[in-house]
């Protein structure tokens, strides 16, 4: 694992069995998701991923959680948010945010 990434995996280890929202910022785009979070693991790499984005090195973090889309909830899919790690240029805790940035999407985990 990724040494900058201890500070992130402290602070999920903290927060375990606690309420997250995920904030997930992808051109221009903004996702969020509320997550009772249970676990999470840190993956080398997704074998089964059904694409390219998810199939490198990844956060996983699972939970039931609601994908909040357009003012509507809905159920997270397979109680499992992905965050891939593939291109991690930022990773660290602050003010008690967890900022992760890819060359992708800048993701920011927060107790609710």
């Amino acid at each position: 694992m990724d040494k900058q990434l201890q500070s992130v995996t402290d602070w999920l280890n903290e927060n375990t069995n606690k309420a997250i929202r995920i904030k997930k910022e992808e051109q221009g785009d903004l996702d969020q998701v509320d997550l009772q979070l249970s676990q999470f693991e840190y993956r080398e790499h997704q074998p089964d991923a059904i694409d390219d984005y998810t199939n490198g090195s990844a956060l996983l973090l699972f939970g039931e959680g609601e994908v909040l889309n357009e003012g509507k909830k809905e159920a997270l899919p397979e109680n499992t948010f992905v965050i891939p790690l593939d291109g991690l240029n930022l990773a660290g805790v602050e003010n008690e945010i967890v900022v992760l940035g890819t060359d992708r999407a800048t993701y920011s985990l927060m107790l609710q």
